[in-house]
């Protein structure tokens, strides 16, 4: 399955392209904040005419194989909430989903054209809104992973041994980020390879872009516990945030942003990927069964 959404300014039905709207939009799954995230203005390309209306290249593309661990096999529930910009903003707030098939079917329409897909199903809605808005669907995933803990109780309250275990775990992270960094690297290469951008541990190890970014002046500081907020979501499933805008933060040295534009491209683009996959700005946590908590990849 895969899912778009692009809030975007009205046009008309013949227009080429449109304008989408700037804001901020928040994935949830589950019951579970995924991701947080902004949307940029752009130019968006129309790329088709359906009987829902006109459908514009996507701000947002969410693959399902992106949404594990969380993904359930079962029944799952996805929200997807954009606050713009500018709230006194009238705009077009634009969502589809598709199921892909691995098998080839043509059709003919109509007027006698053969269309050949490999889209077995597809909705969505297309309205007019001002302000935050909020889209949600729901759909059965019979391709998902089962993780051993998702039928794990919900954890609602959290005990202080709970918190030690979880800032451990955080401080862990943390560590990843010093020479020789093969420890970072190890980490990287044994996340999954399915789930978003792959990084390629031998080119970065051959880039040293985790090195340059540590030349330069980039370093990472575990977060105090005053710093984390632990949320719970009725589920399994703890969230950990900075109570600011990153869970990791450092100490930084003087001009290193200068310095960090100076690297050159493939470093400075290694560097970024490698270093925002190690400290995301949020964890994902699950208490197993042995009573282990674990940050989930």
């Amino acid at each position: 399955m895969q899912f778009r959404f692009t809030p975007y300014l009205p046009a008309a039905r013949d227009v080429d392209k449109v304008t989408t709207v700037p804001g901020v939009v928040e994935l949830e799954l589950n019951g579970v904040p995924m991701a947080e995230g902004p949307l940029e203005q752009k130019s968006a390309l129309v790329m088709n005419h359906d009987a829902i209306g006109i459908e514009v290249f996507p701000a947002l593309w969410l693959p399902a194989s992106q949404l594990q661990p969380l993904l359930r096999r079962g029944h799952n529930l996805l929200r997807i909430r954009f606050t713009p910009k500018d709230g006194r903003v009238s705009y077009r707030s634009q969502f589809r989903w598709e199921v892909i098939d691995d098998a080839i079917t043509t059709s003919t329409t109509a007027e006698g054209s053969e269309v050949t897909t490999n889209h077995a199903a597809r909705g969505g809605e297309d309205r007019e809104v001002r302000g935050a808005v909020r889209v949600q669907h729901a759909f059965q995933a019979p391709f998902a992973q089962v993780e051993p803990w998702h039928d794990a109780p919900a954890v609602n309250t959290l005990e202080p041994a709970d918190r030690a275990a979880i800032m451990a775990l955080i401080s862990e992270r943390a560590s990843l980020f010093a020479p020789d960094f093969e420890a970072a690297h190890r980490f990287i290469a044994n996340q999954p390879t399915d789930r978003g951008v792959t990084i390629n541990v031998p080119e970065a190890r051959r880039l040293r872009c985790l090195e340059a970014g540590y030349t330069i002046g980039v370093r990472v500081a575990a977060p105090t516990e005053a710093d984390v907020r632990l949320i719970t979501t009725d589920s399994p499933v703890l969230v950990a945030r900075g109570t600011g805008e990153l869970l990791f933060g450092g100490p930084h040295e003087p001009g290193m942003a200068e310095r960090y534009e100076a690297l050159p491209n493939d470093i400075g683009f290694c560097f970024m990927l490698t270093f925002n996959s190690l400290f995301p700005k949020q964890f994902l946590l699950v208490k197993g069964k042995d009573g282990q908590w674990q940050i989930l990849p």
